[in-house]
């Protein structure tokens, strides 16, 4: 459940287009980053995706990337990687829903050797140059192959253009450019509506996208021969997609933050628009941070076990990253604010990616097994750690979800160290303009990387002050397939907690949102609580938490409840075995 907010260069401050994301995803998923480097490609080289989906032929030669790459379990993933280009070409892209073609087989749509689905975004971001030329090789590789997933919506992004791209299982797909004065607000159904495939300098389609819809009775004009009512989305997508208050509240509340305006017909809301001010970064930030109204009136001031739970929300406890770019004059310029997991309790630091240095904390394979284990995940890269620059924002974030009274120390200090980000960064802009280009791209590389250590280090001090209470779990590994197994939840008293004051009918343990969204769901209770010298220790069926787990990997479980009528939260690890 992604959001995307794409700003035409006549409608931002900075007089270049303007790209934002929340890249969410639901289980033991995270994102490390990589420089890709360009390079040279001998004849009868092929790039490989998804087993089972086709290869393509590489390039002669491939353009550097910046490659945020997500790790999740197998089978992989396929969708949510965002990237950069040395060209000064950005993209991300959101999950269009289901379409009417999705429900067909591979045989019935016409893929050839399996379809394309992963390899679309690197092969496109690996050869364009500009955002339009994105979508021409993205719309060459459709027609060749095909596209294996039901529904996508594609965001290109250079400093003068920005196009979005529709595309549906088969071979079908439309491509509009973003108006230079207007506004797009990306939720998680196929967002282009109206089409003039007259229109050629603004308009790429498949060959037969209207003839088809016709012929499939999904679309008749109103008047035979005139397509102007032509719908896409209406005609290749249930309206179900449209309705979802998982969709349609996110684009109502993104819409009444860049508008001032309440829309309610979840139908019909506009596909862009005119702002009625300029929008600027911290403008695109907002929008990504926002909750939904009906997250505070049933969920706020402690109503619920957590308050983030909702795919109503922009600003999600599934989101595992967000970012702003903020094109620059030329590509090293071009800022990437940049916010792992938690985007209300985390900073947006600024990184300048096509500067080539990724902080150290930021990946933990080599570019070469990142590639080698994409589709075939080892339980132990998906492992929590603090030295893990994800992990810092994902545990302030997950305390701060089942606590939100944390979250009042927590504001002025992100927005403190934001600002200072926003001075620093004009800053170094200023100079590395006056630099020569390998110069320039050291400053740059370096101030992403201090910027960075600087994050993790108000992160580590929220972390070590926040009035949070320590607990262990005995044995530290647990057996997923076991259900007669138990564990003891020990939480340790300290002078400022009297553990005979916790509400032992309160007690709750389960996985985070980073770990299993259905476990918080369905948190286990204690069997039994007891008192032993200075600890409180609290005995559950392990299963009914082991179930959830990912056999091999170290994940992070979260015991609250109540002490003295006061909310608390805390963190033990656990190792889960097969």
């Amino acid at each position: 459940m992604c959001t995307t907010v794409i700003v035409g260069k006549r409608a931002s401050t900075t007089g270049r287009v303007i790209l934002g994301h929340n890249e969410d995803s639901g289980g033991r998923v995270m994102h490390q980053q990589f420089w890709c480097p360009g390079a040279k490609h001998a004849p009868g080289e092929f790039v490989e995706g998804e087993p089972g989906r086709a290869r393509v032929p590489q390039a002669p030669e491939t353009l550097g990337t910046y490659w945020s790459n997500m790790l999740a379990p197998a089978p992989g993933s396929s969708f949510d990687q965002g990237l950069a280009n040395e060209a000064g070409v950005v993209m991300c892209s959101n999950s269009g829903g289901t379409s009417f073609d999705g429900e067909l087989s591979d045989e019935e749509t016409g893929l050839v050797e399996g379809g394309i689905g992963f390899l679309l975004r690197r092969c496109v971001m690996e050869r364009a140059r500009t955002a339009r030329e994105a979508v021409e090789i993205a719309a060459s590789l459709l027609d060749k192959y095909g596209y294996w997933s039901p529904a996508r919506n594609y965001s290109f992004a250079d400093r003068d253009d920005a196009w979005l791209l529709n595309v549906v299982k088969g071979h079908h797909y439309v491509a509009k450019r973003v108006p230079e004065d207007e506004v797009v607000l990306i939720s998680n159904y196929l967002a282009i509506r109206k089409v003039d495939l007259s229109d050629k300098e603004n308009v790429i389609a498949s060959p037969d996208l209207i003839e088809y819809a016709i012929r499939m009775g999904r679309y008749t004009p109103k008047t035979p021969g005139d397509f102007s009512d032509f719908d896409f989305s209406r005609a290749y997508q249930p309206v179900e997609n449209l309705t979802a208050s998982t969709k349609s509240i996110r684009m109502r509340t993104g819409w009444q933050e860049i508008t001032g305006v309440r829309y309610t017909d979840e139908l019909n809301y506009p596909e862009r628009l005119v702002p009625p001010k300029l929008m600027s970064p911290d403008d695109v930030k907002a929008v990504l941070r926002l909750t939904a109204e009906e997250t505070y009136r049933n969920l706020g001031d402690g109503k619920g076990d957590a308050f983030h739970i909702s795919a109503e929300d922009i600003s999600r406890s599934h989101t595992r990253e967000s970012w702003v770019c903020e094109i620059g004059e030329k590509p090293i310029l071009n800022i990437l604010w940049h916010c792992a997991s938690y985007q209300d309790t985390g900073v947006y630091v600024p990184w300048f990616p096509l500067a080539k240095r990724i902080p150290e904390n930021c990946q933990w394979t080599t570019l070469e097994e990142a590639r080698h284990v994409h589709f075939r995940m080892k339980p132990e890269y998906l492992d929590f750690s603090f030295g893990k620059r994800y992990f810092l924002n994902a545990l302030l974030g997950e305390l701060v979800n089942f606590d939100r009274g944390l979250m009042s120390g927590i504001w002025r200090e992100r927005d403190g160290l934001e600002a200072q980000y926003k001075t620093l960064a004009a800053e170094v802009v200023e100079k590395a303009k006056a630099l020569p280009p390998e110069e320039a791209e050291k400053l740059l590389g370096d101030f992403t990387c201090e910027m960075t250590e600087r994050s993790n280090d108000l992160l580590r001090e929220l972390l070590a002050c926040l009035d949070t209470v320590d607990a262990e779990v005995h044995p530290q590994e647990l057996s997923i397939t076991d259900p007669d197994a138990t564990a003891e939840v020990v939480i340790r008293s300290f002078p400022e907690l009297d553990i005979e004051e916790i509400d032992q009918s309160s007690l709750l343990w389960s996985l985070g949102f980073t770990g299993a969204k259905a476990s918080v769901l369905e948190p286990a209770k204690p069997l039994k609580v007891e008192i032993r010298g200075d600890d409180l220790v609290a005995t559950f069926r392990a299963f009914d938490v082991a179930r959830f787990g990912i056999a091999e990997c170290l994940t992070d479980t979260y015991i609250r409840g109540y002490i003295a009528h006061r909310r608390f939260v805390a963190m033990a690890l656990v190792r889960f075995k097969a």
